[in-house]
């Protein structure tokens, strides 16, 4: 009788040992698919966060530009930036003039935009603070 109830066992260790090797594969399964969700969210975050330095670098770029030409109430296009990220993103500033701007106070509203659907308006004064006299009075990510 004792044989004929190992017989009856030999494939339960078998069905055991398949129950946990499921189990085990499917929490590999489980784990891979989040570690490769987040790294697809990774490369999304620094494609933004490329963008955003892109933008902010336009309204330095805007800033400097008037600084060194700007000397008038009158709308400029300064050349387009290309900035060497991977991949190039080439950034356009749009100087226009807002109400209230003299040759005494000159004011300018920059339109930033590059290959993104974003783009940054900013406004730019000129104070008499040295060493930099073109400030920002405000500025808006959109």
């Amino acid at each position: 009788m004792a044989a004929r109830a190992r017989r009856h066992q030999l494939g339960q260790g078998l069905l055991v040992v398949l129950i946990f090797l499921a189990a085990f594969l499917l929490l590999i399964w489980a784990s891979l698919r989040l570690a490769g969700d987040a790294f697809l969210g990774l490369s999304a975050v620094k494609a933004d966060t490329r963008n955003t330095y892109a933008l902010d670098a336009g309204v330095a770029y805007g800033l400097e530009y008037a600084h060194l030409t700007a000397r008038t109430c009158r709308a400029v296009r300064p050349p387009p930036l290309a900035l060497n990220y991977a991949p190039v993103i080439t950034v356009t500033v749009l100087m226009t003039i807002p109400a209230g701007c003299t040759a005494a106070n000159p004011v300018y509203n920059l339109t930033v935009t590059d290959s993104s659907s974003r783009r940054v308006l900013a406004q730019i004064y000129r104070s008499n603070v040295a060493p930099n006299p073109w400030l920002v009075r405000w500025e808006a990510y959109r």
